[in-house]
């Protein structure tokens, strides 16, 4: 959400993450794949708290940090990623 952190250095993007988009084809869209409906309501939510925590300056925002979410086993797991 900004594009360097309190100590000047530059924030990891999407792309420090995955540097290149999959080819083509190779990933199926959710109309395809298809997605469960409470999901986009449980990571809608999850976002809006996201950018509460930005604007109101509170709590430790997701910057560097990939949420995981698996809805099957109600499970949340972060990983940490560092720019490259």
């Amino acid at each position: 959400p900004f594009e360097t952190g309190t100590d000047g250095r530059p924030n990891p993007s999407y792309r420090d993450l995955f540097p290149e988009p999959p080819p083509s084809g190779l990933v199926p869209s959710c109309a395809v794949a298809g997605v469960l409906g409470v999901l986009t309501g449980v990571v809608g939510t999850l976002q809006a708290m996201e950018a509460i925590k930005l604007i109101a300056g509170i709590g430790e925002p997701l910057v560097g940090r990939l949420l995981l979410y698996d809805a099957l086993t109600a499970r949340f797991d972060t990983i940490r990623y560092k720019r490259n």
